[in-house]
C-alpha cells in the first residue's frame, strides 16, 4: 500500500516537470511576418546604396512578400524600404485586398500607383515622370520629389511577368516598389538603385520564370572580321579659359603746374659763365 502511494506522487512530481517544459513551437505571433536574415533579402541594391536594417518575410499561397527595410535619413515621413513580392504561377485574385491567405497582385495604373505614393510618402508632392525607363529586367516607372527638408525622394515601381498566353501556363510575377529619400543624393543618384537592383532569390517551381530567359549573346562576337572596340569616353570638356584679373585703375595723378619750376631766361649773360655763341644759320 505504501509503495503503492510512493510511485503515485513520483508520477505526479514527473508529470509536473514535464508541464513546465516549454517548446518553441507553442509560441504563437500576433503577425504573420517574421524576420529573417538580411542575407535572404530577394532584392540586392547596388553597391553605394543605403545599408540594409532588416527584412521580414511572410507567406501566401500564391506568394511570397518581403518588405526590406533600408537606412533612413531626412525628414521626409516614413522610412526607406523595398516591397518585393515572389508570385506563383496559380491565378491570382483581381479584387481589391487579400481574400483569405492569398496576396493581390499590385496594381500599375496611374491610381493605383498614386494611392501607393500617398501612403508611403504622405505630404510629399511626387511627379510621375513621363519618359521611358527600362533596367534589365525591363520597363518601369518612377516618380521623383522633395520632402519637406528638401531630400530627394524617389519612388519606383515594376512588375516582371514574361509574356504569358492561353497556349501555356503563367510563369509567374515578381512586383518591386522601391521607396527611398536623401537628403544628399540626387534624383540621377536615385534612379541609379531602380536601374541596377538584382534579384536575389528564385522560387523552385516547375515553369517559375517571370524574367523569361537572358537574351542571346550578339551574333557578331567571337567571329573573325567583327572587331569590337572598347567604347571611347566623351572628352572632357576643355577648361573655359582663365579671366585675366584687371587692376584697379589707378587715380589719375595731378599734373603740377610746370610754370612754377619755369624760371625765367635771362636777357643778358650771366656773370661767372662764358658766352655760347648761337648755332650758325643754314
Amino acid at each position: 500500500m505504501v509503495i503503492s502511494v510512493v510511485a503515485g506522487c513520483l508520477s505526479l512530481a514527473v508529470a509536473g516537470c514535464g508541464e513546465q517544459r516549454l517548446a518553441e513551437s507553442e509560441l504563437v505571433t500576433a503577425s504573420r511576418w517574421l524576420s529573417v536574415d538580411p542575407s535572404r533579402a530577394m532584392v540586392v541594391l547596388p553597391p553605394g546604396g543605403p545599408p540594409v536594417i532588416g527584412v521580414t518575410q511572410r507567406g501566401y499561397e500564391n506568394a511570397i512578400a518581403q518588405t526590406i527595410s533600408l537606412a533612413t535619413r531626412g525628414r521626409a515621413p516614413g522610412e526607406n524600404k523595398i516591397e518585393v513580392a515572389f508570385f506563383t504561377a496559380a491565378d491570382l485574385p483581381d479584387s481589391a485586398g487579400v481574400e483569405g491567405n492569398l496576396l493581390r497582385l499590385p496594381g500599375i495604373d496611374d491610381f493605383a500607383v498614386a494611392q501607393d505614393m500617398e501612403e508611403r510618402l504622405p505630404g510629399v508632392a511626387m511627379a510621375p515622370s513621363a519618359v521611358f525607363v527600362q533596367n534589365k529586367y525591363g520597363p518601369f516607372g518612377y516618380a521623383f520629389g522633395r520632402g519637406p527638408g528638401g531630400e530627394a525622394c524617389i519612388y519606383a515601381w515594376q512588375r516582371i511577368a514574361d509574356g504569358d498566353s492561353i497556349f501555356r501556363p503563367r510563369s509567374g510575377a515578381v512586383s518591386v516598389r522601391i521607396r527611398i529619400c536623401d537628403p544628399k543624393a540626387s534624383e540621377a543618384a536615385l534612379l541609379r538603385l531602380a536601374y541596377e537592383y538584382s534579384l536575389n532569390a528564385s522560387l523552385r517551381r516547375s515553369g517559375w520564370n517571370p524574367a523569361g530567359d537572358a537574351p542571346a549573346p550578339a551574333p557578331e562576337l567571337g567571329q573573325a572580321g567583327a572587331p569590337i572596340y572598347p567604347l571611347l569616353q566623351a572628352p572632357e570638356a576643355a577648361a573655359p579659359p582663365r579671366a585675366a584679373r584687371r587692376r584697379p585703375a589707378r587715380a589719375p595723378h595731378a599734373e603740377t603746374d610746370r610754370s612754377r619750376d619755369l624760371q625765367p631766361v635771362p636777357d643778358r649773360p650771366l656773370e661767372g659763365y662764358p658766352t655760347v655763341p648761337p648755332p650758325p644759320k643754314p
